[in-house]
C-alpha cells in the first residue's frame, strides 16, 4: 500500500467530488483525505489523498479513471512520505518546534520546506538586507531580499502579483520575512493562507521574547 495526493480541477458543483471519489474507488484505490485548496470562477482545485494497493492497482489507473470524470483535469500526482501526517496538523507542529527553539530560524526553515514540499526556503532579514538562513539552491540574494523588500504592501504569502509557484510571509512586528519555491506545483489559497498564519504566530512569537 502506498499514499499519494493527487491534485485535480473540477467543476464547483454538487455531485462531482462525489464521481470523483466513486472514479478512485473503481480501480481499487482508497480516498484517505480532501484538500479544497481554492474555488472560484465555476471550478474548484482539490487535493485527494489515496492510498494505492500495490499489488493490484497503479497511481496511473487512477489517473486514467479520473479522466474519464466529465470536467475532471489532474494538474499534479506525487507520493507521500509514509510517515507524514495531515497538512493541518503538521503546519502545527511546524510552530510548535519553532516556539520550543525559542524562535530558532533554522528551525523554522526545516519546517516549512519540509511542510511545503519546497526546493528552497530562506530566512531573509529586511532592515540588514542580509538572507539569514536557507535550505536549499536559493535563487541570488540580492533578488531574494529585494523581492521580498516589495511584498511589504501585498497581502502576506502571494498575490496575483507574484510568481504562483512562490510563496511568502512575513514574521509580523519583526524585520525578518520567508519565502519558498515549489517548481511545478503551484501554491493555492489555501495554502498561503497558512503560511501566512505560520508568519503571524512566529513573529508573535518572536516579539514576547
Amino acid at each position: 500500500m502506498s499514499a499519494h495526493v493527487i491534485r485535480v480541477w473540477l467543476p464547483d458543483r454538487p455531485g462531482t467530488l462525489g464521481r470523483v471519489a466513486a472514479a478512485i474507488g473503481s480501480v481499487g484505490a482508497d480516498v484517505t483525505g480532501i484538500d479544497i485548496l481554492e474555488r472560484g470562477a465555476g471550478m474548484a482545485i482539490d487535493e485527494v489523498t489515496i492510498d494505492v494497493p500495490d499489488d493490484t492497482t497503479s497511481v496511473d489507473d487512477v489517473v486514467l479513471a479520473l479522466a474519464r470524470v466529465e470536467g475532471v483535469a489532474v494538474e499534479d500526482v506525487h507520493r507521500l512520505d509514509d510517515e507524514r501526517l495531515d497538512h493541518g496538523v503538521m503546519g502545527l507542529f511546524v510552530l510548535a518546534d519553532f516556539i520550543e527553539s525559542s524562535g530558532d530560524v533554522d528551525v523554522l526553515v526545516s519546517g516549512l520546506r519540509r511542510l511545503l514540499e519546497a526546493d528552497w526556503v530562506a530566512v531573509v532579514d529586511r532592515g540588514r538586507s542580509a538572507v539569514l538562513v536557507a535550505s536549499g539552491e536559493v535563487p541570488d540574494p540580492s533578488w531574494l531580499v529585494a523581492f521580498l523588500a516589495g511584498t511589504i504592501h501585498l497581502d502576506d504569502a502571494g498575490s496575483e502579483h507574484t510568481p504562483s509557484d512562490v510563496i511568502w510571509a512575513h514574521l509580523a512586528g519583526t524585520d525578518l520575512s520567508f519565502a519558498a519555491e515549489r517548481r511545478g506545483r503551484a501554491f493555492r489559497a489555501r495554502e498561503r493562507e497558512q503560511v501566512s498564519a505560520i508568519g503571524r504566530v512566529a513573529g508573535a512569537s518572536m516579539r514576547r521574547r
